[in-house]
Protein backbone atom coordinates (compact mmCIF):
# COMPACT_ATOMS: atom_id res chain seq x y z
CA UNK A 1 0.00 0.00 0.00
CA UNK A 2 3.26 2.26 0.74
CA UNK A 3 4.31 2.01 -2.33
CA UNK A 4 1.45 2.33 -4.40
CA UNK A 5 0.56 5.54 -2.63
CA UNK A 6 4.50 6.87 -3.40
CA UNK A 7 4.01 5.64 -7.14
CA UNK A 8 1.02 7.36 -7.45
CA UNK A 9 2.47 10.32 -5.58
CA UNK A 10 5.32 10.65 -7.82
CA UNK A 11 3.34 10.33 -11.35
CA UNK A 12 1.08 12.89 -9.97
CA UNK A 13 4.47 15.39 -9.08
CA UNK A 14 5.96 14.44 -12.33
CA UNK A 15 2.96 15.59 -14.15
CA UNK A 16 2.28 18.77 -12.27
CA UNK A 17 5.97 19.54 -12.58
CA UNK A 18 6.16 19.93 -8.47
CA UNK A 19 9.19 20.65 -6.34
CA UNK A 20 8.83 18.06 -3.97
CA UNK A 21 7.13 15.09 -2.92
CA UNK A 22 6.00 15.40 1.05
CA UNK A 23 5.44 11.72 2.32
CA UNK A 24 3.43 11.60 5.39
CA UNK A 25 3.42 7.96 5.55
CA UNK A 26 6.00 5.59 7.01
CA UNK A 27 9.58 6.10 5.24
CA UNK A 28 10.45 3.13 2.73
CA UNK A 29 13.21 2.22 0.17
CA UNK A 30 11.93 4.44 -2.40
CA UNK A 31 14.02 6.13 -5.18
CA UNK A 32 12.68 8.91 -7.42
CA UNK A 33 13.59 11.21 -10.04
CA UNK A 34 11.68 14.17 -7.44
CA UNK A 35 13.30 14.85 -4.01
CA UNK A 36 11.18 13.23 -1.66
CA UNK A 37 11.03 14.84 2.33
CA UNK A 38 9.48 13.00 4.73
CA UNK A 39 7.63 14.02 7.63
CA UNK A 40 8.69 12.49 10.79
CA UNK A 41 7.06 11.55 14.28
CA UNK A 42 3.07 12.77 13.12
CA UNK A 43 0.57 10.23 14.26
CA UNK A 44 -1.54 9.86 11.32
CA UNK A 45 -3.55 6.48 12.46
CA UNK A 46 -6.84 8.12 14.00
CA UNK A 47 -7.47 9.16 10.49
CA UNK A 48 -9.00 5.96 9.74
CA UNK A 49 -12.08 6.37 12.00
CA UNK A 50 -12.85 10.01 10.73
CA UNK A 51 -14.68 10.58 7.49
CA UNK A 52 -13.34 11.35 4.34
CA UNK A 53 -14.23 14.84 4.41
CA UNK A 54 -12.43 15.25 7.39
CA UNK A 55 -9.06 12.83 6.43
CA UNK A 56 -9.34 15.48 3.95
CA UNK A 57 -9.48 18.72 5.96
CA UNK A 58 -6.67 17.45 8.78
CA UNK A 59 -4.45 16.74 5.64
CA UNK A 60 -4.67 19.59 3.93
CA UNK A 61 -4.13 21.10 7.10
CA UNK A 62 -0.96 18.95 7.48
CA UNK A 63 0.28 19.97 4.21
CA UNK A 64 0.38 23.72 4.98
CA UNK A 65 2.37 23.55 8.10
CA UNK A 66 4.76 21.12 6.49
CA UNK A 67 5.00 23.25 3.05
CA UNK A 68 5.79 26.57 5.71
CA UNK A 69 8.35 24.62 7.25
CA UNK A 70 10.46 23.10 3.94
CA UNK A 71 9.88 26.91 2.65
CA UNK A 72 11.99 27.68 5.41
CA UNK A 73 14.00 25.08 5.42
CA UNK A 74 14.70 25.12 1.55
CA UNK A 75 13.78 28.35 0.72
CA UNK A 76 10.80 27.87 -1.80
CA UNK A 77 9.62 30.51 -2.96
CA UNK A 78 6.92 29.35 -5.51
CA UNK A 79 6.09 26.23 -7.36
CA UNK A 80 3.94 22.60 -6.33
CA UNK A 81 4.25 20.01 -4.00
CA UNK A 82 2.71 17.25 -3.56
CA UNK A 83 1.62 15.25 -0.28
CA UNK A 84 1.16 11.67 0.13
CA UNK A 85 -0.86 10.35 2.86
CA UNK A 86 -2.54 6.94 3.83
CA UNK A 87 -5.72 7.44 2.15
CA UNK A 88 -5.59 10.56 0.26
CA UNK A 89 -2.62 12.79 -2.73
CA UNK A 90 -2.62 16.58 -2.39
CA UNK A 91 -1.66 18.96 -4.18
CA UNK A 92 -0.29 21.97 -2.82
CA UNK A 93 0.43 25.42 -4.63
CA UNK A 94 2.68 27.97 -2.66
CA UNK A 95 1.63 30.79 -5.12
CA UNK A 96 -1.72 30.18 -4.95
CA UNK A 97 -2.42 29.33 -1.34
CA UNK A 98 -3.68 32.32 0.59
CA UNK A 99 -2.86 31.60 3.77
CA UNK A 100 1.18 31.13 3.05
CA UNK A 101 2.88 34.22 4.15
CA UNK A 102 6.97 34.18 3.12
CA UNK A 103 9.87 35.96 4.96
CA UNK A 104 9.90 38.38 1.84
CA UNK A 105 6.66 39.84 3.58
CA UNK A 106 9.45 41.09 5.65
CA UNK A 107 11.78 42.33 3.67
CA UNK A 108 11.66 45.82 4.63
CA UNK A 109 12.37 45.19 8.37
CA UNK A 110 14.72 42.62 8.50
CA UNK A 111 16.81 41.02 5.40
CA UNK A 112 15.48 37.40 4.35
CA UNK A 113 18.31 35.65 5.62
CA UNK A 114 17.81 36.87 8.61
CA UNK A 115 14.14 36.08 9.38
CA UNK A 116 14.49 32.64 7.90
CA UNK A 117 17.52 31.88 10.20
CA UNK A 118 15.16 33.11 12.98
CA UNK A 119 12.67 30.78 12.38
CA UNK A 120 14.93 27.66 11.59
CA UNK A 121 16.36 28.25 15.12
CA UNK A 122 12.70 28.91 16.82
CA UNK A 123 11.39 25.71 15.55
CA UNK A 124 14.50 24.22 16.51
CA UNK A 125 13.52 25.30 20.15
CA UNK A 126 10.09 24.51 19.67
CA UNK A 127 11.20 20.81 19.06
CA UNK A 128 14.48 20.24 21.62
CA UNK A 129 13.32 22.26 24.54
CA UNK A 130 16.44 22.31 26.99
CA UNK A 131 17.35 19.60 29.11
CA UNK A 132 14.20 17.74 28.37
CA UNK A 133 11.58 20.02 29.21
CA UNK A 134 9.81 22.33 27.02
CA UNK A 135 10.52 26.14 26.90
CA UNK A 136 9.09 29.31 25.76
CA UNK A 137 10.93 32.08 24.42
CA UNK A 138 10.87 35.38 21.86
CA UNK A 139 12.76 37.21 19.13
CA UNK A 140 12.23 40.73 18.23
CA UNK A 141 13.91 42.01 14.84
CA UNK A 142 14.12 45.66 13.91
CA UNK A 143 15.61 48.86 15.16
CA UNK A 144 17.80 48.11 18.23
CA UNK A 145 17.49 51.66 19.76
CA UNK A 146 13.64 51.89 19.14
CA UNK A 147 12.92 47.96 20.86
CA UNK A 148 15.50 49.26 23.75
CA UNK A 149 13.31 52.28 24.40
CA UNK A 150 10.27 50.17 25.10
CA UNK A 151 11.68 47.67 27.15
CA UNK A 152 14.09 47.00 29.96
CA UNK A 153 16.50 44.30 30.91
CA UNK A 154 16.79 42.36 34.53
CA UNK A 155 20.00 40.87 34.19
CA UNK A 156 23.09 41.46 32.70
CA UNK A 157 23.35 41.40 29.02
CA UNK A 158 25.41 37.94 28.06
CA UNK A 159 25.66 39.47 24.97
CA UNK A 160 27.26 42.60 25.73
CA UNK A 161 31.08 43.28 25.02
CA UNK A 162 31.05 39.80 22.60
CA UNK A 163 32.23 40.09 19.27
CA UNK A 164 30.38 40.62 16.02
CA UNK A 165 31.13 37.19 14.80
CA UNK A 166 29.47 35.00 17.99
CA UNK A 167 26.30 37.18 18.14
CA UNK A 168 25.39 36.50 14.30
CA UNK A 169 22.17 34.56 14.49
CA UNK A 170 22.24 33.23 10.56
CA UNK A 171 25.60 31.21 11.52
CA UNK A 172 24.15 27.75 13.03
CA UNK A 173 27.75 27.95 15.51
CA UNK A 174 26.08 30.35 17.44
CA UNK A 175 23.17 28.63 17.69
CA UNK A 176 23.41 26.24 20.94
CA UNK A 177 24.03 29.57 23.02
CA UNK A 178 21.02 31.04 21.91
CA UNK A 179 19.02 27.94 22.86
CA UNK A 180 21.03 27.98 25.87
CA UNK A 181 20.08 31.70 27.02
CA UNK A 182 16.71 30.97 26.04
CA UNK A 183 16.32 29.17 29.47
CA UNK A 184 16.12 33.33 30.56
CA UNK A 185 12.73 35.05 31.07
CA UNK A 186 12.34 37.77 28.52
CA UNK A 187 13.03 38.06 24.64
CA UNK A 188 16.34 38.75 22.49
CA UNK A 189 16.77 41.64 20.44
CA UNK A 190 18.44 41.28 16.93
CA UNK A 191 19.00 44.00 14.66
CA UNK A 192 18.67 43.79 10.61
CA UNK A 193 22.41 42.55 10.55
CA UNK A 194 21.11 39.93 11.74
CA UNK A 195 23.27 40.83 15.14
CA UNK A 196 21.81 39.91 18.78
CA UNK A 197 22.13 42.44 21.09
CA UNK A 198 20.70 41.21 23.87
CA UNK A 199 18.80 38.48 25.60
CA UNK A 200 16.70 38.65 28.53
CA UNK A 201 14.91 41.71 27.99
CA UNK A 202 11.80 42.45 29.19
CA UNK A 203 8.87 44.47 26.62
CA UNK A 204 7.33 47.41 28.56
CA UNK A 205 4.47 47.65 26.38
CA UNK A 206 0.53 46.19 27.57
CA UNK A 207 -1.45 44.03 25.09
CA UNK A 208 -4.75 44.23 26.91
CA UNK A 209 -6.59 45.94 24.27
CA UNK A 210 -5.21 43.74 21.42
CA UNK A 211 -7.35 41.15 19.33
CA UNK A 212 -5.67 37.78 19.80
CA UNK A 213 -6.93 34.14 19.10
CA UNK A 214 -7.71 32.86 22.65
CA UNK A 215 -5.10 31.17 24.74
CA UNK A 216 -1.85 33.53 23.42
CA UNK A 217 -0.20 34.51 26.94
CA UNK A 218 1.87 37.67 27.99
CA UNK A 219 4.95 36.69 25.65
CA UNK A 220 2.86 36.96 23.12
CA UNK A 221 0.95 40.05 24.19
CA UNK A 222 3.73 41.54 24.56
CA UNK A 223 5.35 41.01 21.53
CA UNK A 224 2.18 41.83 19.18
CA UNK A 225 1.70 45.08 21.14
CA UNK A 226 4.86 46.05 20.62
CA UNK A 227 5.07 45.56 16.86
CA UNK A 228 2.03 47.61 16.67
CA UNK A 229 3.58 50.92 18.06
CA UNK A 230 7.25 50.41 16.00
CA UNK A 231 8.26 48.65 12.84
CA UNK A 232 9.54 45.28 14.13
CA UNK A 233 9.11 41.63 13.39
CA UNK A 234 8.07 39.59 17.07
CA UNK A 235 8.90 35.26 16.71
CA UNK A 236 7.72 33.50 19.50
CA UNK A 237 7.71 30.18 20.57
CA UNK A 238 4.96 28.91 23.21
CA UNK A 239 6.01 26.57 25.80
CA UNK A 240 3.26 24.84 25.91
CA UNK A 241 2.65 23.60 22.41
CA UNK A 242 5.20 23.84 20.45
CA UNK A 243 4.16 26.57 18.14
CA UNK A 244 5.88 29.45 16.36
CA UNK A 245 4.63 32.51 15.80
CA UNK A 246 5.21 35.58 13.73
CA UNK A 247 3.85 39.11 14.80
CA UNK A 248 4.00 42.42 13.15
CA UNK A 249 1.35 45.52 12.98
CA UNK A 250 0.25 44.03 16.31
CA UNK A 251 -1.32 40.90 14.30
CA UNK A 252 -0.23 37.39 14.10
CA UNK A 253 1.17 36.63 10.61
CA UNK A 254 2.12 33.33 10.41
CA UNK A 255 1.84 30.43 12.38
CA UNK A 256 4.12 27.01 12.34
CA UNK A 257 3.64 23.62 14.48
CA UNK A 258 6.18 22.31 15.15
CA UNK A 259 4.84 18.88 15.71
CA UNK A 260 4.42 18.90 11.71
CA UNK A 261 8.31 17.89 11.52
CA UNK A 262 10.51 17.50 8.10
CA UNK A 263 13.58 15.40 8.23
CA UNK A 264 16.58 17.02 6.76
Amino acid sequence: MTTTMLNAAAALAEEVDAKAIVSFIDPVAFTCDIPVIWVQDLQLDVLRDLTMHDILEISERHLHDAAVQIYISQKYESGKVVGVFPYAILIYDINQEKEFISVKEFDDIVPRDVMTAVLQLALEIAVEGREGRSIGTAFILGNTEEINAHSHSAIINPYQGHRKEVRDITNRNNWESVKEFAQLDGVFVVDATGSIQSAGRYIDVRGDDLSLPHGMGGRHRATASLTRIIPAVGVTISESGGMVRVFRNGECWLTVRSDVRIKN
